[in-house]
């Protein structure tokens, strides 16, 4: 009987540590597949990637490999959706892991960033130094998408800097790998970028042939970098003094312009033309229309050139207000800097403060697993001091057995005693049993009445839904007039509002479709909701301004390509249990 209960306890103590290796193997191969996913997912819908990486578990709960591949990625994301990475703390957790990993993509993807982290925090010293790491660790990796990347923020880094012959290798570097990637954007947005250093720097004929070469593959105006690059070549042309050449091209541009994104700059370029020419009316009245003042440095642009305008036709005194104007901006822009400064430095506090509990997280793990291991000890412990109580019963029960009579007298007074308390601790068993089923009542009833406020709560949320007001609008409307009436027809606002109320009502069922399928727009999250809330496919139609043969397509799209179900699947029984 002993043997078995040793037995037992071995194999539970075994079974345990076995199940915990095994969940959290599990655990590792989830993650580390979801990163990869996302990984794959991020060149071509970064927006799509970063929410997921939004969702993902807190950095602190992962391994290091995972902490470091998360916090690239989570730094990746950032940058390809236009979102200003303030803090270098993530990438210092990736850089820390990957310099001693021989993984030299993701190492160099990691000194990369960590370049255009400084540059955009204007300590360039810095992000030269990881441009030339990133350089050196991309030396054995097959990758012309990053080589361009990386020689293209270089060269610009360099011209910035000054270094112009170092700055013309790299762009030439980058002009190669956009050759081999046979990605005509990337060759117009790299002359670009490399002819607008030439004319920063003074060199208006090489300029002027970067932008050339540029608009030559832009062979359609309709492309986004044209109209660009026409502006480009009309700035060059107003720097060498060729008033007549800088006009056609910024009128040309100006000709092609779609919204007031692309006319702001090409009307203060046009202005500054023709105050160099000293048409000051038509100046005047070109400057006036770019109006744009929610950056400081559009600003500045706008005082100077005014402060000009105002000189040129011997208005002093407000040319002597708007110089002030500019000198003050200016002054405000360098303070904004040294604020920024600061936010780096306690953003890199924040960082030390990171680290600290990483390794206060690393104590805790190592402290488990020494839990563990004492735990592991203690039933062997236990194991062996019961095997030596067993032999030494063993060696007492044959002295024993000399007394045979006396033992089995014992054993009937010990069987007596042991019924009695059987009887006794099955009365227990019984009160028990009956409190449970008491306490299980209680609850069940507890529930019921949950229940029944839970539904009542959703019918009194719906009720004030706008949506059910339009239903009861659509059901006292004649077929004629619901055919004609619009005030019926969801807008967006209310589409959004509507998914918030089911959201709310349904345990976050617009969250958790979402979740499952990211493809999802918020149309076919709308039209999920009607039908979780049971809208019939005829009000649909008014609901949301369609005809049936657009709704039946409407949902087989849903149904076939974004949810991945069979022809004999319902969508709305779907829809109505998920």
């Amino acid at each position: 009987m002993k043997n078995k209960t040793l037995i037992i306890i071995v194999t539970i103590a075994a079974t345990a540590a076995a199940l915990s290796l095994g969940i959290y193997q599990k655990r590792t191969h989830q993650i580390n597949a979801s990163l990869l996913q996302i990984e794959q997912l991020m060149y071509e819908r970064p927006d799509s990637a970063w929410k997921i990486l939004q969702h993902m578990p807190s950095i602190s709960q992962l391994r290091k490999e995972e902490q470091a591949l998360h916090a690239l990625l989570f730094t990746q994301a950032q940058y390809k959706n236009y979102i200003p990475v303030k803090s270098d703390s993530l990438l210092r957790i990736a850089e820390a892991y990957y310099r001693t990993s021989s993984d030299s993509l993701h190492k160099a993807w990691t000194l990369f960033y960590l370049a255009q982290y400084y540059r955009d925090s204007d300590e360039k010293e810095k992000a030269l130094s990881y441009f030339q790491q990133a350089n050196i660790a991309s030396r054995n990796i097959e990758n012309n998408q990053f080589k361009f990347l990386l020689n293209l923020h270089w060269a610009n880094l360099l011209s910035d800097e000054d270094a112009e012959n170092k700055g013309i290798e790299k762009y030439q570097t980058a002009n190669k790998y956009a050759i081999l990637l046979k990605d005509t954007l990337k060759q117009i947005d790299l002359y670009g970028q490399w002819g607008w250093c030439c004319l920063l720097t003074g060199k208006y004929d090489c300029a002027n042939s970067l932008f050339n070469m540029g608009l030559k593959l832009s062979t359609s105006s309709k492309m986004t970098y044209y109209n660009y690059l026409l502006n480009c070549l009309s700035l060059t042309a107003r720097e060498k003094k060729d008033y007549k050449r800088a006009l056609e091209l910024v009128n040309r541009s100006l000709s092609l312009a779609k919204d007031s994104t692309e006319l702001y700059p090409l009307w203060n370029n046009k202005g500054e033309i023709l105050l160099e020419m000293n048409q000051y009316d038509s100046a005047h009245f070109y400057l006036s229309k770019d109006t744009r003042d929610y950056d400081p440095y559009f600003k500045a642009t706008h005082y100077l050139n005014w402060s000009i305008y105002e000189e040129k036709i011997k208005n002093l005194p407000k040319a002597l207000e708007y110089s002030k104007r500019y000198a003050e901006l200016l002054d405000t822009i360098y303070q904004k800097r040294l604020e920024s400064k600061v936010v780096n430095l306690q953003h890199k506090y924040d960082y030390s403060l990171i680290q600290s509990e990483n390794k206060l997280l690393k104590i805790k793990r190592q402290r488990l697993y020494i839990s563990l291991i004492a735990i592991c000890m203690a039933v062997l412990t236990v194991a062996v001091i019961f095997f030596y109580k067993r032999r030494e019963e063993k060696r007492k029960l044959a002295e024993q057995m000399r007394s045979k009579d006396d033992l089995m007298k014992e054993m009937r007074l010990q069987l007596q005693e042991k019924t009695i308390d059987l009887h006794a601790a099955q009365e227990k068993i019984i009160e028990k049993e009956t409190a449970l089923d008491k306490e299980l009542s209680q609850r069940e009833k507890m529930r019921s009445e949950y229940s029944s406020k839970e539904a009542a709560m959703r019918k009194e949320i719906l009720r004030h839904s706008e949506i059910i007001r339009k239903m009861e609008q659509l059901n006292k409307m004649s077929q004629q007039d619901k055919i004609q009436s619009r005030s019926v027809v969801l807008s967006d606002e209310e589409q959004d509002n509507l998914a918030e109320v089911i959201n709310i009502c349904y345990n976050n069922f617009t969250d958790r479709l979402w979740k499952k399928f990211p493809t999802l727009t918020k149309a076919d999250i709308s039209l999920c909701c009607l039908i979780k809330i049971g809208i019939s496919n005829s009000n649909m139609l008014y609901l949301l301004d369609t005809n049936k043969v657009a709704l039946k397509k409407r949902k087989n799209r849903l149904k076939h390509d974004k949810m991945g179900m069979d022809e004999n699947d319902s969508l709305d029984e779907f829809i109505m249990g998920f």
